[in-house]
């Protein structure tokens, strides 16, 4: 028998257990993934040393062809799990354009013993992945205490030598066999804070936009590497699509101020003065191939009727080629004109019992409409079109899929297909090289947590949850319960559920059962039931579910119903209908029943005043974004306020707990907060200057909790993603 001593790793309160593959904190397990376990101990075990990405790729993932995701993903998890933030790093330390140091006072110790003893048949394990082990059973006759031991250990070493060879050859002959199909990832932006971009005709420059807080500014950059220059600088202005002109020579952009409304301008490539083109567009245009015409959707003013049209390049000659079928909406981010100039498409959603997407293809000579896909693809976002026209490269979701992912649809058949599976999303837009090849698109890693301060000193928040990128923890809502438990939701193995925690984050548990995806939790001063808004049913619907998650009833029937808040004295429960983003307001008893509608104004995301008197929400009036407040009885409009310009009201409009006023998201920076009897809205002050999400206070009102997130969106350049 032989006896040895393996060094496990001790810093501050933390301990790696080699032995075991845990990391300890206090002596409790940490939950950490294996592959992050790996590059954890790569990293403590080089404590100190300067470690580059290739040297992390070569240690922990040795002959495995990776995306660099992968180790971004990873690196996120171990922060979470030692609890920092890259912006406050503890013991991880990044140098930018180098790589990663660990820092830490590291104590060693060698309290696992690992024991090997003879037995009669030896089993050797070639493990090829720590995620995806397989073993080899070599069953050995082992004669101990005669000469020919040496031999036969000899012989049996030789055997796996030759194993081992010939497996390592047979893998790297797989591998270079199979690397012609495996996705090229490049970065070509490392700030996190690209929006929309757009590759140029040539496959040379590619421009994006940046976002800083609530400016956004306009960049240009070379494919092949070297500093973007920036053409237009940071203003109060968003940017709503980035196309290059056929010739390359301008840049056409839709601006504006609060993502409702834009104007469409064009700017000369290495920056100018910008020329207004077109008003009211309000989403990306496309071109022909002759470079003379372009396209885009419209929306009538008074109607609301959408229409593709077609208008000269200084929006002279406007057409009308196409309107939506019946119950959809074109996306206005999504039309692309195919390279032979005899077709458009454009993708759109339905507001049926079912909501789904497709694309549709408009023929630019009859112009007639014919769906391409069938119903297996959601959100579609953003479209291109291959060169040869023998498909469309996609931004968008899987039916029932939190995922927004590229796929390739053929055409016409109309087959899909993803292009790369990885932990990230896509959006913002995409373009393809000119030899389709290579694409251009906007890569997203997205994270948020929970935090908790008093009411009266919100400096003082703690985080309590510390999930990893993609659970987004209580992204979608949160809501407190009287005993200090916080009932908020989660996002886990593609599904978005909800889940209750301490006050602290201890206890987590998952409350409603998987199903479809369950968002924005709301719970009446008796706690008898949780309401939410569920897709379970196939729909956006409301749910009632005992404060404990069983007993599971949909209150609402076939159509949409959005956005529940139930009022505090546990009657009613109100909603939005027709649309999951806006539309009128309907109220039902928590027990079920005949839904009433309480207004035939377009509102959203609705919330009940503590004396179950009132429901706040946004609204419209005049074509522009108002806060309003209505009877529960009989939905008459009581008042309406003005907004700023990047007022937000996604994700939930709340009541202060005394009622006198009423709050609601920026998308760039806090709360804001109106006062009921009018004036100016204001900030709530200590916040984190950034975007917020979830929100509420506590039912005593001593307490506040708020989700702080990190999305992190930057342009990439994939290639060699089998055949685009």
């Amino acid at each position: 028998m032989q006896v040895l001593k393996r060094k496990n790793y001790r810093f501050d309160n933390f301990q790696l257990d080699f032995s075991k593959r845990r990391l300890l904190l206090d002596g409790k397990t940490v939950s950490l993934n294996p592959k992050a376990f790996d590059l954890l101990s790569v990293l403590i075990e080089h404590n100190g040393e300067l470690l580059t990405k290739e040297d992390l790729f070569r240690l922990v993932w040795d002959d495995q062809i990776v995306e660099e995701s992968n180790l971004t993903v990873n690196m996120s998890a171990i922060r979470k799990a030692l609890g920092e933030r890259a912006s406050n790093p503890r013991y991880i330390t990044t140098v930018s354009g180098r790589g990663y140091y660990f820092t830490a006072n590291l104590k060693e110790s060698a309290d696992e013993n690992l024991v090997i003893e003879s037995r009669t048949v030896a089993r050797i394990v070639v493990e090829h992945d720590a995620d995806d082990s397989k073993s080899l059973s070599l069953p050995v006759a082992v004669r101990p205490n005669r000469n020919w031991t040496g031999v036969a250990a000899f012989v049996v070493l030789a055997i796996v030598a030759m194993l081992g060879v010939g497996g390592y050859f047979a893998r790297r002959a797989y591998l270079s066999k199979t690397a012609a199909s495996v996705a090229s990832i490049k970065k070509l932006t490392n700030h996190g804070k690209a929006r929309y971009a757009a590759l140029s005709p040539d496959s040379r420059l590619f421009a994006f936009s940046m976002y800083e807080g609530s400016k956004t500014s306009l960049w240009l950059g070379y494919v092949d590497g070297g500093e973007p220059i920036e053409i237009r600088p940071p203003a109060e202005m968003i940017y709503l699509s980035l196309r290059f002109s056929p010739d390359g020579t301008n840049l056409y952009y839709v601006s504006s101020e609060n993502y409702r409304r834009g104007d469409l301008y064009r700017i000369p490539v290495f920056g100018g003065a910008a020329e207004k083109v077109q008003d009211d567009v309000r989403g990306a245009v496309t071109f022909a191939p002759d470079g003379k015409r372009m396209a885009f959707v419209r929306a009538d003013a008074e109607t609301g009727q959408q229409f593709l049209v077609i208008t000269g390049l200084n929006g002279s000659n406007e057409q009308k080629i196409a309107q939506p079928p019946a119950n959809f909406a074109f996306a206005a981010s999504t039309p692309v004109w195919s390279l032979k100039g005899d077709m458009i498409a454009v993708g759109g959603a339905n507001d049926d019992d079912n909501p789904t997407g497709k694309i549709f293809i408009v023929n630019t000579s009859d112009k007639t409409i014919t769906p391409l896909t069938t119903e297996t693809l959601s959100a579609i976002s953003s479209l291109c079109w291959l060169h040869d026209g023998s498909g469309l490269i996609v931004v968008a979701r899987e039916k029932d899929s939190l995922s927004t992912q590229l796929w390739q649809v053929s055409y016409p058949a109309g087959d899909s297909r993803r292009i790369v599976t990885d932990l990230n999303l896509y959006g913002g837009s995409i373009s393809l090289s000119v030899d389709d090849k290579s694409l251009l698109a906007v890569q997203s890693l997205v994270e948020s947590n929970i935090w908790v301060a008093p009411a009266e000193d919100l400096g003082k928040a703690k985080q309590i949850t510390f999930g990893s990128p993609g659970q987004n923890n209580g992204w979608n809502g949160l809501k407190w319960l009287r005993d200090g438990r916080i009932i908020y939701t989660k996002q886990v193995n593609n599904t978005r559920t909800i889940w209750s925690a301490e006050e602290d984050g201890s206890n987590q548990k998952q409350l409603i059962p998987g199903g479809g995806i369950n968002t924005l939790p709301s719970v009446p001063d008796n706690e008898k039931f949780v309401i939410f808004q569920s897709s379970r049913s196939g729909n956006p619907a409301v749910w009632r579910a005992d404060i404990d998650g069983n007993n599971l009833i949909q209150l609402t029937g076939a159509g949409i119903a959005a956005q529940p808040g139930v009022s505090p004295d546990g009657k009613w429960v109100v909603y939005i209908s027709d649309r999951e983003d806006l539309g009128d307001v309907w109220r039902i008893s928590i027990d079920g029943g005949e839904p009433m509608r309480l207004t035939d104004t377009q509102f959203s995301w609705v919330d009940v005043s503590p004396d179950s008197r009132f429901v706040a929400g946004g609204c419209l009036e005049n074509g522009k974004p108002k806060l309003g407040i209505i009877s529960i009885d009989g939905g008459k409009m009581l008042k309406i306020f003005d907004v700023p310009r990047l007022a937000n009201f996604r994700l939930g409009v709340r009541w202060t707990p005394d009622g006198q006023a009423i709050t609601y998201r920026d998308w760039g920076n806090g709360i804001w907060k109106q006062d009921i009897n009018g004036g100016e809205p204001v900030l709530i002050k200590d916040l984190p200057e950034e975007k917020l999400y979830g929100y509420g206070w506590s039912p005593d009102g001593k307490h506040f909790a708020y989700t702080r997130g990190n999305e992190v969106d930057d342009v990439v350049f994939i290639s060699n993603a089998a055949k685009f």
